[in-house]
């Protein structure tokens, strides 16, 4: 009898640490109720998809059936994209857990919110939403709004509140340009675009003349296109845009717009889906210089994410077109046209898969020395390709974001727009 009590208490003893160990092994997965291949199938959402397929989740801590989402100082991916990243991650995280009521999410600490970083969280908020509506879970949306008066106009002028229909609130000095346009078609979202831009500028009495409107819809168009068509078929994006005529402080007027494709990262779709034999070969060779370099916080990812920027480099590139030329030349033209007379510079930032790339005027397109007619940006003091870019300026990240984001800010000077076409 005492043996069969002693090997009872042994084998409780060995489950118990047989568990532990499987729990410890067990990768993370916040899905829960959700994740069973039934319930997967049955996801029509393409933004929810293409986060789950990419485990795009990040451990969560709950107080019963509550979560608490503390959105950083700084949630914005021009300027903090790891962290908005993990947090856009927590968030998803929230959505698929079938355990929670009720998700909070607390602004009061963010001071810059960045329209490219609160699009993304309206749209996980919203597909997850319309989901767990789908599947019966009740949802308790709550939250803080930001103390920071920059912050609180993007909130409630673009943010979650206002695609929630909490917020009524349409400023007369904020000009929007909606995310959440279901006629995604190409052309149209490219004149909404230039419309939004000529919107912007006419607040300081300027507005695109013909030749000005032709060439921005070539690269805005090519730059749309390229979102419809590299982020695959089951893929998905997004064009937004903020202006404030009357920032803080008397500060001059500042817009921001963002293009955001969900599906493949650059890389993945020159890896996978390249159809030139010629750009084949040059991205290999891109590999064979970079390689002593990689282990070294930098890979083939990167690589070929800068090399993507460069003069005539597109997945679709044959020999009787000119793809591979509009991000750069959108580039050059944004930075130009949206200077001050104090020439403080706008930034831009470009943002696929772990690859961060921002642009300040530090680094810009200039004439290659082995090509006279090619413009190379390498972000290195030779703009040399074939050497590593400054970490400073093209980072690769922890956390992966899955597709694309091209997010711009732009200021509109009156005395600056006066003087370059005075000059020009």
């Amino acid at each position: 009898m005492g043996r069969s009590v002693l090997d009872f208490e042994r084998n409780r003893r060995e489950k118990i640490a047989r568990n532990t160990k499987k729990r410890k092994n067990k990768k993370y997965n916040p899905l829960h109720g959700l994740k069973s291949n039934k319930r997967k199938k049955q996801i029509k959402s393409r933004v929810l998809n293409i986060l789950n397929n990419n485990n795009f989740y990040s451990k969560i801590l709950k107080i019963k059936n509550k979560v608490i989402i503390s959105i950083p100082k700084i949630f914005c991916f021009i300027d903090n994209a790891d962290e908005t990243i993990n947090i856009l991650k927590q968030i998803n995280s929230t959505i698929f857990d079938d355990t929670i009521n009720e998700i909070f999410l607390d602004y009061s600490n963010c001071e810059v919110l960045g329209l490219d970083a609160s699009l993304v969280t309206d749209i996980i908020v919203l597909n997850g939403i319309d989901l767990r509506k789908n599947f019966g879970y009740k949802t308790f949306l709550s939250g803080t709004i930001p103390k920071s008066e920059a912050a609180r106009e993007m909130f409630l002028n673009s943010g979650l509140v206002k695609h929630l229909g909490i917020s009524k609130i349409e400023s007369p000095d904020v000009k929007r340009l909606d995310p959440f346009i279901y006629e995604k078609e190409t052309n149209l979202m490219t004149n909404k675009v230039i419309e939004y831009y000529n919107n912007c500028l006419s607040t300081s009495g300027f507005i695109l003349n013909n030749k000005g409107i032709i060439h921005f819809n070539k690269l805005v168009g090519e730059i749309i296109d390229n979102a419809n068509q590299h982020c695959g078929k089951n893929g998905t994006w997004y064009v937004s845009g903020h202006f404030s005529k009357n920032p803080n402080n008397g500060q001059i007027p500042k817009g921001r717009l963002t293009f955001i494709s969900l599906g493949n990262t650059i890389y993945e779709s020159l890896k996978y889906n390249t159809l030139s034999d010629s750009i084949k070969i040059k991205l290999e060779n891109q590999t064979k210089l970079h390689e002593r370099l990689f282990n070294f916080g930098w890979n083939e990812e990167s690589s070929w994410t800068v090399f993507a920027l460069q003069w005539m480099i597109s997945r679709k590139k044959t020999d009787d077109n000119d793809r591979g030329t509009g991000t750069i030349k959108f580039i050059e033209s944004f930075t130009e046209l949206g200077k001050t007379i104090n020439n403080d510079i706008p930034k831009m930032i470009i943002l696929s898969g772990h690859t961060h790339i921002l642009f300040d005027g530090t680094y810009t397109l200039k004439y290659s020395k082995e090509k006279k007619n090619t413009k190379v940006i390498a972000f290195n003091k030779t703009n040399d390709l074939s050497k590593r870019p400054d970490d400073k300026y093209v980072k690769l990240l922890k956390n992966k974001f899955p597709g694309v984001i091209i997010s711009c800010e732009f200021y509109v000077d009156k005395e600056y727009l006066k003087k370059i076409k005075e000059e020009k």
